[in-house]
């Protein structure tokens, strides 16, 4: 009786802590498609073309998402959702457009994790959505940073307990430990470890590309300039003659890293300069 009432606690604490649930091998190499597509739109060369590309895909390959499962389903949206934004908001960073594309995909989350979290969640669900969130922050109110930045931090944490080789959770821990302030958790030395982390454990394009432009810029901002040259001409093998390396190649120049660039201060005073 003891033993059973131990594995039924067991069980219990399992579900506490939301282990996930996998994807199917087509759900898995979709959501592989996909990473794959977001590397492509670097290839292409204004915003506009980019966009473009990402409502063709969706209409494109629109049977076979409606056939995925519906977590799989959320997770492509998730991350196509995000790469229009992304490019909307590079053409303009105040574009009324943006929560538009956001907010849709944001109540659908949010009402999908309410009813599923404590049955588990696929990480790349989890991963996808923090993605959406952190880009719907900027539309909602103030107080919902902490709580969804606390909650971020210990899902990120969950994902890498249970899948310490997924590259893309290191990616997306080390954007959260870069960018927290030090008060909230944040944390320059843990953000470089992380970068490191998801560049080793690349398994794809995508990983490889975008890791490699990570570790660089973490070069770059310890003055380390033969290294962050390194890295981007590694991250250019991967996929050459981007303009996106070329920018930031430039941003370089001007004595910032691409992660000041992400920052909407600096974002706007670096366009300033760029137009002369």
């Amino acid at each position: 009786m003891r033993i059973k009432k131990f594995f039924i606690l067991l069980l219990l604490c399992c579900f506490s802590y939301g282990f996930s649930v996998d994807f199917n091998e087509a759900e898995n190499d979709f959501i592989q498609k996909v990473l794959m597509f977001r590397l492509s739109l670097r290839s292409y060369q204004t915003p506009e073309e980019a966009i473009q590309a990402v409502i063709d895909f969706r209409q494109s390959n629109e049977t076979q998402i409606l056939a995925l499962g519906e977590e799989a389903k959320l997770s492509v949206e998730n991350m196509l959702t995000t790469a229009h934004y992304n490019f909307v908001y590079e053409k303009d960073m105040y574009s009324p457009e943006m929560e538009k594309i956001l907010r849709p995909q944001f109540e659908k989350i949010s009402a999908y994790t309410n009813e599923n979290e404590k049955n588990g969640l696929n990480p790349w669900y989890i991963l996808s959505s923090a993605d959406i969130i952190n880009s719907m922050l900027q539309f909602l109110p103030r107080s919902n940073s902490i709580k969804y930045g606390l909650k971020e931090k210990k899902d990120f944490a969950m994902v890498l307990e249970n899948y310490p080789d997924m590259a893309f959770a290191y990616m997306l821990s080390a954007y959260w430990y870069y960018y927290a302030p030090a008060i909230g958790g944040g944390s320059k030395n843990t953000a470089k470890e992380y970068f490191l982390l998801s560049l080793e454990k690349a398994t794809n394009d995508y990983e490889l590309y975008y890791g490699n432009i990570n570790v660089s810029q973490i070069c770059f901002e310890e003055k380390n300039k033969t290294q962050c040259q390194k890295y981007l001409d590694e991250a250019e093998k991967v996929l050459p003659n981007t303009r996106y390396i070329a920018f930031i190649r430039k941003i370089n120049e001007l004595g910032y890293s691409l992660f000041d660039y992400n920052m909407n201060s600096t974002r706007e005073k670096l366009n300033e300069k760029l137009k002369l």
